[in-house]
This record gives C-alpha cells, sequence and structure tokens, in this order.
C-alpha cells in the first residue's frame, strides 16, 4: 500500500471505487444543467425551477458522499489535504466540474490494463481541456457582459471565443474589452499552449505504443508461421 492510500482508510478507497460511476454521470448531470440555466435566459419558468432544483439535488449528492468518506477516512486532516480541491469545489461552483476527473481517475475499469490506462490519460486530458476552456470563457462572459461596448454577452459566444482562442485560431470576431477579461484571455492563451502540448504529446505517446505493440504482433506471428528448416544429416 502506498503513502498516499495508507493515510485512508480501506472503506474509504472501496466507497470510492463503488461510488466513482454514479458520481461521475452526478457530475455531468450537475455541469450539464449549470450550463444550461447559464446560457438561456429565455427558459420558462418551469425549466428554470426543474434545472435548479437539479443542480441543487445533485450538489446535495456530492456534500453527502464527501462527507461519508470523510467519516470513513482513517485520517481526516490527511484526507482534508489530499481532496483539498473538492473541499474547495463544494465552495466554488466553477471549480466542481474539474472534479469530473477526480471521477474518472477512481473508476476501475481503468485500472485493468496498460491500454485502459493510457485510454483514461487521453479522455481526462480531453475533458480537462474542454473544462479549462469552458470556465475561462464563462469567467470572461461574467466580465465582459456588462461593460460598455463589449460584444462578449452572451455565454455560447464567449464559449467559441474560448475555442478560436485556445487553437491559436484568433477569427477577432468576438474580443475582450475590460482588462479583467484581457487578463483571463492571457491567462487562457497560455494555458492553451501547455494543454495542447500536454494534448499532443499524450495521443502521439499512444499512437506509438499502439504502432510499436503492432509490429511486435507481426513480427512474432511471422516467427511463428515461418517454416522451419529441416536439419542436415551429419555424415558418418
Amino acid at each position: 500500500m502506498t503513502k498516499s492510500s495508507s493515510a485512508i482508510s480501506r472503506r474509504t478507497l472501496v466507497w470510492e471505487d463503488r461510488t466513482a460511476w454514479p458520481m461521475f454521470l452526478l457530475s455531468i448531470v450537475f455541469f450539464a444543467s449549470w450550463v444550461w440555466l447559464l446560457a438561456d435566459p429565455s427558459l420558462s419558468a418551469g425549466w428554470t425551477a426543474l434545472l435548479a432544483a437539479t443542480v441543487i439535488v445533485t450538489w446535495g449528492a456530492f456534500i453527502a458522499d464527501f462527507v461519508v468518506r470523510l467519516s470513513l477516512a482513517g485520517h481526516r486532516r490527511q484526507f482534508l489535504r489530499e481532496r483539498w480541491f473538492e473541499v474547495a469545489s463544494l465552495v466554488v461552483p466553477y471549480l466542481r466540474p474539474f472534479v469530473i476527473l477526480a471521477y474518472i481517475w477512481r473508476v476501475p475499469w481503468f485500472r485493468v490494463s496498460a491500454q485502459r490506462r493510457r485510454a483514461q490519460y487521453i479522455v481526462m486530458v480531453s475533458i480537462f481541456t474542454f473544462l479549462f476552456v469552458f470556465t475561462a470563457s464563462a469567467l470572461v462572459w461574467l466580465v465582459e457582459r456588462d461593460a460598455p461596448g463589449a460584444n462578449i454577452v452572451d455565454l455560447g459566444d464567449a464559449i467559441w471565443w474560448g475555442f478560436a482562442t485556445i487553437a491559436t485560431v484568433g477569427y477577432g470576431d468576438f474580443v475582450p474589452v475590460t482588462v479583467l477579461g484581457r487578463v483571463l484571455a492571457v491567462g487562457l492563451m497560455m494555458g492553451g499552449l501547455v494543454v495542447l502540448g500536454v494534448t499532443s504529446g499524450t495521443i502521439i505517446s499512444a499512437l506509438t505504443d499502439r504502432i510499436h505493440r503492432a509490429g511486435e504482433r507481426l513480427a512474432h506471428e511471422h516467427e511463428v508461421s515461418a517454416p522451419v528448416p529441416e536439419q542436415r544429416r551429419a555424415k558418418p
């Protein structure tokens, strides 16, 4: 058992394994409902109430799950130090979507083989890229939407601007006009270089590993199927 896991009771680790998929799905539901509430101001009162209730119920499930894991933990202070980001995400809603990555990391299905581990890394990097762009775009939208002369006044436009920025396309159809908005934009640009580099490196590594395994398999099959030459009889 590693030093990290020794500070957390086995009951907590078993609980996290068993609840990884349900909590992952609840996180997706929470994220979708929350984004819908933010992005569509024309929602009817009924839909607004339904989505708000979904956000509140799922948020309550997150808190209950954390309390259960904390109560099962062998060393609660160590548990809080290792799960500090989850604590912060229970206070700051904009951080909560990133906890999806923690649930993906806990899913036991990915721990079966090295291939699944690599697939797990690709999924996590891809989701992190999307969440990073969305969070930065949403923050820029919150800063810009009421500023004089701003044109990033819609969340959909903000997300479009975010992906155009991180992809270094820069169409220029939407630009931040406030100082804070531009500071966030610079952070998105700098972070985008790192994210794209890690994403490209992970995908290239996965493809290289797959090609290497395919080459080894073909070499083995060729070696097995190749005819074995008959040994020459030794002359007396």
